[in-house]
């Protein structure tokens, strides 16, 4: 940049240009560019923008503990911090970063799956962070009731997910309820340690809960006699609670008239009985969630139903045994729903789907997986009646064809998502959905008909497409992700395994792809690292990548990742002629990998194993290895990286090669 374009921009910090206008206007200009390499655009080209942006940052997400101390004295007005994907981040390199920030105005912080930050490190958190109302410590398998009396110290704590700490028990949940009496949302799904006793001195001390999530635990009913005694509670799930009966949902439906939604799916125990009488006591019911549990459904539900019509907007009721006189009752009774979910519902047919959408024309979500009776006319009716529909899953449904599918492209413009799943499609249909502008996910695994000729289609309209599933679409060439990549610069995920016309050329395509994170390629047996190299120069956004049984892919492939997609952070490489150098270099040379798949790398020698694995270790979280591997590395390399709370999944899989051609 010349000097005298910098005085333009304000990059020389002078008074003219951009300069000269105020931090806090400038960082309302910046407010309103919601694209972080846009932003990051702002900050290059001028320093005014710079200085305001530190001044005016709201959120930061950092990917590696090394510049943590630096930015969070960057930006002193930060008010959401994300640490979950900050590898290989631990109580030391968390308290060190934290001394030397004022973080007075942090309420919000994601620790999920941050393996390594112990009580020691929530304690500085906490100690830093005297506004913190919201803490994410998810996944983080090791956490125990000792992070939750840390966590405890918090007494403004607001939000508080726990799900997935195995390690908390009543004790510490106790805690928690004791130290944080204004909690409003809570979730330790998966805490099995925890008992009735400890959610019962949780309702005592946490009358302001407004959401609470109990699911997979072995609580009884008298944990819902308990929480029918929160008074705010609007949002409860309790998914897959083997010991909650009809009994507790009556419990349940004593307590204040304050629940909005509640989830029983996969509460083998609960009937529409029980429903029924938890209707009863709560009739401003909005979400009901009955997925995989009722076997049956009695006229007493139904009947309760007509009490919610005002005011219920969702239903799941995936894997019932359904009939078109139910639906027609469902559509009669709940004709304000915006989501109906009949996954894998047995006896879903034409007749029913029409007397249900018929009733229902606000409809935005059908989920219709595997509903395998469906045809042509089901989706005529969804399209006359329900004109707001943004998302149709339709996965296996056999039957239907284009003549149905152009019914729903034509009649649906706010289509935002489509499932179309092993349903056989072509690309007579993709030409109709090119009419969906603002379509953003697209599903069209086993779909073998489709060829380059449907995908030219979708790039040349469909600009907005985040999501795209071509899985097993094997027809597809590299002149496809050509018209793809040039019309659908936006796509996010992308999944290609086994579309085995692939080539070098194809992924050189895919480069220009520059917000693509999570890629798929498993058993695309013509490409090379040639290829891997264009994606990883390309696609910097790139966090996940799979390469199992792409076995051309070697070692440099792994160079080219090595030096290019530095925020990787998942690999699958199992079956890839890949050596210990290779492999060595890859792991010490990507600072943000935390989960890898490695599962017959036949080339790579025991040394090499120990090599890599010792480069990485500490950043590691996940690791998937062959069984075989137990025995012969050194037990000293395993307890090092399961104290740094990495978990490693051991498998015993023969080695089979799979010809994709």
């Amino acid at each position: 940049m010349s000097e005298e374009e910098a005085q333009r921009y304000g990059g020389s910090g002078g008074g003219g240009g951009i300069g000269a206008l105020s931090v806090d206007l400038l960082g309302q200009v910046l407010d309103r560019v919601p694209e972080p390499r846009d932003r990051k655009a702002c900050r290059l080209v001028s320093r005014a923008f710079a200085r305001a942006e530190a001044a005016h940052r709201r959120a930061l997400r950092v990917l590696r503990r090394e510049p943590l101390p630096r930015l969070l004295r960057a930006f002193p007005a930060l008010d959401r911090l994300d640490l979950s994907a900050c590898a290989s981040l631990d109580d030391a390199s968390l308290a060190a970063a934290l001394a030397g920030a004022d973080l007075g105005t942090v309420r919000q912080v994601c620790l999920a799956r941050a393996s390594g930050v112990g009580w020691r490190g929530l304690d500085a958190l906490v100690a830093a962070c005297p506004r913190l109302e919201a803490v994410d410590l998810s996944h983080c398998v090791g956490a125990g009731d000792r992070e939750a009396a840390a966590l405890a110290a918090a007494a403004g704590l607001k939000e508080l997910n726990l799900e997935k700490c195995l390690g908390v028990t009543d004790m510490g949940l106790a805690k928690v309820a004791v130290g944080c009496p204004r909690l409003e949302k809570l979730s330790f799904k998966w805490c099995r340690e925890i008992s009735d006793i400890g959610v019962d001195l949780l309702a005592k001390k946490c009358r302001d809960l407004r959401s609470l999530d109990i699911s997979y635990l072995k609580v009884s009913n008298e944990s819902l006699r308990s929480i029918s005694t929160l008074e705010k509670l609007e949002d409860l799930a309790m998914v897959c609670c083997p010991c909650i009966d009809d009994e507790g949902l009556k419990l349940l439906s004593t307590g204040s008239n304050s629940l909005q939604s509640v989830d029983v799916s996969r509460c083998n125990h609960v009937t529409s009985e029980g429903l029924a009488s938890l209707i009863d006591g709560h009739n401003s019911l909005q979400k009901i969630s009955a997925a995989d549990s009722l076997h049956e459904i009695g006229q007493c539900f139904l009947s309760k139903l007509a009490t919610l019509k005002a005011t219920l907007t969702v239903l799941r009721l995936d894997g019932f045994e359904v009939s078109s006189s139910l639906l027609s009752a469902i559509g009669e009774n709940c004709n304000n729903l915006v989501e109906i979910g009949l996954s894998k519902c047995n006896g879903v047919t034409d007749e029913g789907i029409s007397s249900l959408v018929v009733r229902c024309s606000y409809l935005r979500t059908i989920d219709l997986t595997c509903c395998n009776l469906l045809t042509n006319n089901a989706l005529e009716s969804i399209a006359d009646n329900c004109k707001m529909l943004e998302c149709l899953c339709l996965e296996s449904s056999t039957s239907v064809s284009e003549k149905g599918l152009e019914r729903i492209a034509t009649c649906c413009p706010n289509l935002k998502e489509i499932d179309l799943t092993d349903c056989g499609v072509n690309d007579a249909a993709l030409q109709h959905f090119a009419k969906c502008s603002e379509l953003l996910i697209l599903k069209l695994g086993l779909c073998s008909s489709i060829s380059d000729k449907g995908l030219r289609f979708i790039g040349s309209n469909c600009g907005k497409i985040v999501e795209l599933d071509l899985y097993r679409c094997s027809s597809i060439t590299d002149d496809g992700l050509a018209a793809l990549a040039d019309g659908c610069k936006k796509i996010k995920l992308l999944n290609l395994c086994y579309c085995n016309k692939i080539t070098d050329s194809g992924l050189s395509h895919l480069g220009s792809l520059e917000e693509l994170t999570n890629l798929e390629l498993r058993c695309l047996v013509r490409i090379t690292g040639i290829g891997i190299s264009s994606v990883a120069i390309g696609c910097k956004s790139l966090i996940e990548l799979d390469l199992k049984r792409c076995y051309s892919v070697d070692d440099s492939g792994l160079w080219a990742l090595a030096r290019y997609a530095l925020n990787l952070r998942q690999l699958t490489i199992s079956y890839c002629p890949v050596t210990g150098l290779g492999l060595c270099h890859l792991l010490s040379s990507l600072r943000c990998l935390q989960d890898m798949k490695m599962v017959h790398l036949s080339w790579v020698s025991i040394e090499g194993f120990e090599m890599a694995l010792r480069a990485a270790c500490g950043r590691l979280k996940k690791l998937k290895m062959l069984s075989g591997l137990k025995s012969i590395l050194s037990p000293e390399l395993l307890q090092l990286l399961q104290a740094c709370g990495c978990r490693i999944r051991w498998v015993n899989k023969p080695l089979v090669y799979k010809d994709a051609i």
